[in-house]
């Protein structure tokens, strides 16, 4: 698609730019993402399968979460409700819709596909049995290339009907010979749906 679309669909999905969470100190990580004019075609490459550049975990989930909810993206927060100890709501979050990314229809193509990689492809380690999930695989080397050190990740959703929950896990280095296995990213994550889904 070239550099100019790439770089504009980075930011549409909010790479670079704080989110506007609230939770304090969150930083500028525009210093971390290309800019056109910077763009080699050796940049434009290893971008396009997701190294050479970094973002921040919370813009990756508000990215991830517009791709499955229909291609809205919100602005992120930590909760969506504060409530006293009778359960009596005190202040609650309205949903802000900051832009859109994706149409309705690409976004369920996409869930479907991430469905087909949970029950068939490279994340069934991920599955939880009798819930239906969809996720990416992430395996990113470590610069400088070569070096055998790799960050390995896995970004889950459930249901896929109509997703309530993102889980995302991130191994650094990990701590066996074969780093570059997102099994690892995807244990941790279907330990955490193990407790959630039923909940």
């Amino acid at each position: 698609i070239g550099k100019n679309h790439f770089t504009e669909y980075q930011s549409i999905y909010g790479f670079g730019q704080k989110t506007g969470i609230d939770l304090p100190g969150e930083a500028n990580t525009a210093s971390l993402m290309y800019q056109v004019e910077d763009m080699k075609p050796i940049d434009l490459a290893t971008n396009a399968f997701g190294q050479n550049y970094n973002c921040t975990m919370v813009q990756m989930v508000s990215g991830f979460a517009s791709l499955i909810n229909g291609g809205t993206y919100y602005q992120p927060h930590v909760v969506k409700r504060i409530t006293d100890e009778s359960g009596n709501t005190i202040s609650e979050v309205t949903p802000t819709l900051l832009r859109e990314t994706v149409s309705k229809s690409t976004s369920d193509a996409l869930k479907q596909y991430m469905y087909s990689t949970v029950t068939g492809g490279t994340a069934v380690t991920a599955k939880v049995d009798g819930y239906s999930m969809g996720g990416k695989t992430g395996t990113a080397q470590k610069y400088p290339r070569g070096n055998g050190k790799y960050l390995v990740s896995f970004i889950g959703f459930a249901p896929v009907e109509n997703p309530k929950a993102v889980v995302y896990a991130i191994v650094a280095e990990p701590d066996v010979e074969n780093q570059a296995n997102s099994v690892l990213a995807q244990e941790i994550v279907k330990e955490i749906y193990t407790e959630l889904l039923p909940y």
